[in-house]
């Protein structure tokens, strides 16, 4: 069965899809399409033929060059650096003035019914907003009851109607829906932009127009596998171990009382932001780095009850250059000559990153058990995780994509090839300016085109609008709800 998720479980949800607490970085951003000219579904996705956005007034996508119409150029709602989305069009929204709350009795949609009692049917006056999901209350409706198809007047519901009413009842629709609302935003073209059928939200990115759309404006390669060395698993197990590591810091030689740093002797360079601090007296447990400047290392907590000192160890997070979706097979070398424990196609499907008891390590959960051992009694420790790169290059040349960690965006298969599978993909890590890699983790050889994401989309009830003149407007009001 299904859970149910609560009012207040629907409030939070939105709250983080919307960004309303700007936990995430990215709010999203509301952008016109000019194509398809049916109504959105669940399966939609970004193409080349659909959800483009109207750059020209053509009705075909305009990807590649600046827009000609006025359309949008992003403005940015926040300060923080990595916030700058100003290569990328359509309106950012703020997070934080989304309004959520949940319909409750009597807040509803007002309508009225007629109905037979023992049977699953109503019919009501109009079905001007109702939706599936959508609970109904009024006499002889059982309570919990919700809409599970609309045929015109006709609408189907989940329980038996226990009393005859006739037409003309009163009856309360969308109880229980969770709704948020935006204030009304306003797009003015400066030229004519063809027939603009509906809207979407994307998770804001900042791919310049040269990348975005540009089909086949990515290449697909394999990665450099990360391995991992001294390993464990047993058997018949669905995970395993990564062996703990830590950097010697050396003798810590100074470390105030209450202050927030200690200096060591040595290594300094291989501390990094994130390491756990091990074996300092009068240092907290599960202090943390924050930066290192020379030698001294400067950490989350104050150090306590007196001067810090002992020898400094700094645990590494020996998992951090991992993801889900990575495939995982044995390394394959002389020195590694044990059994080969994975099965074909065994790939990542979670990451405890933090040191269970009795563990020697993180813990890397796969998708197949375990048909030997790894590790424990023979020369088979070393374990590949392996994964594609990136590379950002229409027509060949390199081009800066923009795109830090954490960006959501949608990657197609190219002309030749490109990704094993079609998806939304969340940016992992940025080698350089023109490559990234992505969690789930990327497989696959060959071109790829770069789109943003879907995230809601709606057609406009009365369009499409057709764009001909300067000084021409739509304006959007935005409600998104849970049921």
């Amino acid at each position: 069965m299904a859970l149910l998720v609560t009012d207040q479980g629907e409030i939070d949800s939105l709250r983080t899809l919307l960004n309303a607490t700007h936990q995430i970085p990215r709010d999203l951003v509301l952008k016109l399409y000019t194509g398809p000219s049916t109504a959105p579904s669940e399966q939609d996705v970004p193409s080349a033929t659909k959800y483009f956005e109207p750059f020209d007034a053509s009705n075909s996508s305009g990807y590649g060059t600046a827009p000609n119409t006025g359309y949008d150029n992003i403005t940015n709602v926040r300060t923080e650096e990595d916030q700058k989305f100003n290569e990328n069009y359509g309106i950012l929204l703020n997070g934080n003035r989304w309004t959520i709350a949940t319909t409750t009795s009597g807040q509803g949609i007002a309508k009225t019914f007629a109905g037979t009692t023992g049977t699953y049917q109503i019919v009501v006056d109009t079905n001007t907003d109702l939706k599936k999901g959508d609970y109904v209350t009024g006499t002889g409706i059982p309570d919990n009851t919700y809409v599970v198809d609309i045929d015109g007047t006709n609408i189907e519901i989940s329980q038996k109607l226990t009393a005859t009413s006739n037409a003309g009842t009163n009856c309360t629709f969308a109880v229980g829906r969770t709704t948020a609302s935006y204030p009304e935003q306003i797009f003015t073209f400066s030229g004519a932009a063809g027939n603009v059928y509906g809207y979407y939200l994307a998770r804001a990115n900042n791919m310049p127009v040269t990348l975005h759309g540009v089909v086949d404006g990515g290449t697909l390669a394999a990665a450099t596998k990360v391995a991992k060395v001294e390993c464990k698993g047993v058997i018949g197990n669905k995970y395993i171990n990564l062996k703990d590591v830590d950097v010697d810091g050396g003798a810590v030689t100074a470390g105030a009382a209450d202050g927030f740093s200690i200096t060591i002797t040595s290594n300094a360079a291989s501390v990094k932001k994130g390491m756990l601090v091990k074996n300092v007296t009068n240092v907290p447990t599960e202090t943390r780095v924050v930066g290192v400047n020379g030698n001294v290392v400067t950490i989350d907590k104050p150090v306590t009850g007196g001067a810090a000192s002992g020898t400094a160890a700094f645990r590494t997070n020996v998992a951090e250059d991992l993801t889900i979706g990575m495939k995982v097979s044995k390394y394959v070398h002389s020195s590694n000559a044990g059994p080969d424990a994975f099965p074909a196609a065994t790939v990542v499907e979670g990451i405890d990153y933090a040191t269970k008891s009795g563990e020697q390590g993180p813990t890397v959960w796969l998708n197949n058990a375990l048909t030997d051992n790894v590790g424990t009694a023979s020369d088979n420790d070393q374990v590949d995780f392996n994964f594609s790169i990136m590379t950002t290059d229409p027509s060949g040349s390199a081009v800066d994509h923009n795109l830090n960690p954490g960006d959501v965006i949608y990657i197609a298969q190219g002309t030749t090839d490109g990704p094993d599978t079609a998806a939304h993909y969340t940016v992992f890590e940025t080698p350089t300016n023109s490559t990234f890699t992505t969690t789930p983790s990327l497989q696959g050889t060959g071109d790829a085109t770069l789109y943003s994401s879907i995230f809601f989309a709606e057609q406009f009830t009365n369009g499409p609008y057709a764009i001909q003149n300067s000084g021409d407007q739509i304006k959007v009001t935005l409600n998104v709800s849970l049921d």
